[in-house]
């Protein structure tokens, strides 16, 4: 990681730890997109000024490991840097450090969309050339997320384990329902979580189709192994929403 990536030192705070005072990851998640966030308003174009010019940025695939835990108000140090890109995907690293050592680590892929006509646009047709980048770091390499047939048709088979409606405090300012909050979302439905008896150390989840205000959103999840869940999402009028695989490992306090 280059010395001058984009940063800042920050904490978690109350709303965004679970009952063992420890981070949850989407509240890992926020504080580093957050980060990104404050790249583009600082480094240019922001994301407000994609908006106006009828441009989104939308998340379609997320990695995340998470090896080292965070507890309430520790500070940390949050990193982000984009990637050289090619065709339509944008890529984008972050980095959370704990004490100098890592504790979570994400490398995500997006698109940028017409927000009229929704054409996915190229790396090329939007001038990024001010931000500070890096070399994208894979944080999975040894292999890409897919679900087999198998799970999937065990997924297909299952009945849904809960029902989700979008409210107003799901969504962003994009009318959609906001990528952290799908993390809360599939996190409620792991009852070793519940339980407080595990946490969270990987998670990988791609976005399909938005769900907007007033969808309902059917979740279905099965369990691979004994530190595995697969979740696959529907809207309501059964497209694909997310998929996505979470590993846990078991507490030792």
């Amino acid at each position: 990681m280059r010395e001058d990536v984009y940063g800042f030192k920050s904490y978690i705070n109350v709303y965004n730890v679970d009952m063992k005072r420890m981070a949850r990851p989407a509240g890992l998640l926020r504080e580093m997109q957050e980060c990104g966030s404050r790249q583009m308003a600082d480094q240019r174009p922001s994301y407000d000024e994609l908006l106006d010019k009828g441009q989104a940025l939308m998340l379609s695939r997320l990695d995340m490991i998470i090896p080292r835990e965070v507890y309430l108000d520790e500070p940390i140090d949050v990193y982000t840097w984009p990637c050289p890109s090619v065709r339509a995907t944008f890529l984008r690293n972050y980095l959370v450090r704990k004490n100098g050592e890592t504790a979570a680590m994400i490398s995500s892929q997006w698109s940028l969309v017409n927000s009229e006509t929704r054409r996915i646009m190229k790396v090329e047709d939007v001038d990024f050339s001010n931000f500070t980048m890096d070399e994208y770091v894979d944080v999975m390499p040894e292999s890409k997320f897919k679900i087999s047939r198998e799970d999937a048709d065990a997924l297909a088979e299952s009945e849904p384990v809960g029902f989700k409606a979008v409210r107003l405090s799901d969504v962003d300012y994009n009318g959609h329902m906001n990528n952290t909050n799908y993390v809360d979302m599939l996190c409620d439905y792991i009852p070793e979580l519940t339980a407080g008896t595990h946490r969270v150390t990987a998670m990988r989840i791609h976005f399909s189709k938005e769900a907007p205000l007033g969808e309902t959103i059917e979740i279905k999840r099965i369990r691979t192994s004994e530190e595995k869940f697969l979740f696959r999402t529907f809207r309501s009028d059964g497209e694909l929403n997310v998929e996505a695989e979470f590993t846990l490992e078991k507490l030792n306090r």
